[in-house]
């Protein structure tokens, strides 16, 4: 069986624009008050005062006061928004977002605001239209263009996401977060040292952008670059020891450099610090595999099924492992029809099935599953000639 060594997933970071709420104009003030007026200036004066002590919910109720003043005024319905925001009243946040908005069309950063508290509820092509609406009245809100950019990731439209942060770029070439996401999005297109060029640019920035480090190394990893990523990684360890998959992706590196030894070394820090990490399981059966360490290979594979029952691959290694060291042979079985159930359009898991019902002497139904494998690859040597022995074995018994 072909080893999967390289394709367990690496830890991406994807940093979200600024998404503190802006502060709309100061309240205007008058030199004339009537009795209201000046009501309704105090109320507004003591929710501001209440917002800013983080007392979100006596700020509320302060703007409502105000509110039930002056309906027209789009600043309180703007301002308890935003404390409605704060405490995590998205959906009440956009109908007083909506409500400043009907009021005044034409005030920035509210369209901005409900962006972010629709994003909240992943109504993200709402999201992107008021982004698109706050650019309208306000072009040069680089947030703004953050915020949509971010949004078009999460949606896969990676050139247009591209295109905001370059714009953020144009009006602040030191935007740190506009160059790191710009970098996700370059390497969600596969566009690796586009990525790479970003990521840099961040650390230039700021030296010590773990996150911009990992990436890095993420991104160097996929080019196959793996001692570039092993540089980056260690520098992530440096930073922060405990940051999220250091090691296991050290580990991975290490692993396409074939340095077995030294990515058990990170694999097992990886799993002291994480145990629940059944990657880290399954790389480190990899490599102990690699070092003929059989024994080990498969304790790690099953303690991987113990912790996702539900990875095919975990069993198929497995399977092939005991297979290859003459095991039970029946077990073997049961692990690449567990495999196969998991994930039944991978030709290499009935290949491999193949190989053990042979050693069964189980032909026919070996000859069953390589035409399995030929449908799914005809240009697979190796099930056509273990088919033909399978099926002249078959026909030397029949003859005697």
């Amino acid at each position: 069986m072909k080893k999967k060594i390289l394709t367990s997933a690496i830890l991406l970071g994807l940093l979200i624009g600024e998404t503190s709420c802006f502060t709309p104009v100061c309240f205007a003030k008058i030199s004339l008050f009537s009795r209201r007026e000046k009501k309704e200036a105090y109320y507004f004066d003591v929710a501001t005062s209440s917002f800013d002590m983080k007392q979100y919910e006596l700020a509320i109720e302060y703007y409502t006061k105000v509110i039930a003043l002056n309906s027209q005024n789009s600043e309180a319905y703007t301002k308890r928004g935003n404390a409605k925001y704060m405490l995590g009243q998205y959906k009440d946040a956009v109908k007083d977002y909506t409500k400043a908005l009907e009021i005044d069309p034409n005030r920035e950063n509210i369209y901005y605001n409900r962006g972010i508290a629709k994003s909240n509820l992943k109504a993200y092509d709402e999201v992107i239209d008021d982004y698109t609406k706050e650019l309208e009245v306000n072009p040069k809100n680089i947030n703004a263009y953050l915020n949509r950019g971010t949004t078009k990731v999460l949606l896969g439209q990676y050139d247009s996401a591209i295109e905001d942060f370059s714009k953020v770029l144009e009006l602040d070439n030191k935007n740190e977060t506009a160059y790191y996401n710009r970098g996700i999005a370059k390497r969600n297109k596969k566009d690796y040292k586009g990525a790479i060029e970003d990521y840099s640019k961040v650390i230039e920035i700021d030296k010590d952008n773990v996150d911009a480090y990992n990436n890095r190394g993420v991104a160097k990893y996929y080019l196959n670059d793996y001692s570039g990523a092993i540089s980056d990684y260690s520098k992530v360890i440096e930073l922060n020891k405990n940051f999220k998959k250091a090691y296991y992706n050290r580990g991975l590196a290490k692993l396409g450099l074939k340095k077995y030894e030294d990515a058990i070394l990170d694999f097992t820090k990886e799993i002291e610090v994480n145990p629940h990490n059944d990657l880290a399981y399954y790389d480190r059966g990899i490599a102990e595999s690699n070092l003929d360490h059989y024994v080990s290979a498969i304790d790690d594979f099953t303690k991987a099924i113990e912790i996702n029952p539900k990875n095919p691959d975990y069993y198929a290694e497995r399977g092939a492992l005991i297979s290859k060291t003459d095991g039970d042979l029946k077990k073997a079985e049961q692990d690449l029809t567990k495999a196969i159930e998991l994930d039944p359009n991978d030709a290499e898991k009935y290949l491999t099935r193949a190989v053990i019902f042979c050693k069964l002497k189980l032909y026919l139904v070996a000859i069953d599953d390589l035409n399995i494998v030929i449908k799914m690859d005809p240009k697979n040597t190796q099930a056509y000639d273990l088919r033909s022995f399978a099926i002249n074995t078959l026909n030397s018994s029949a003859k005697k």
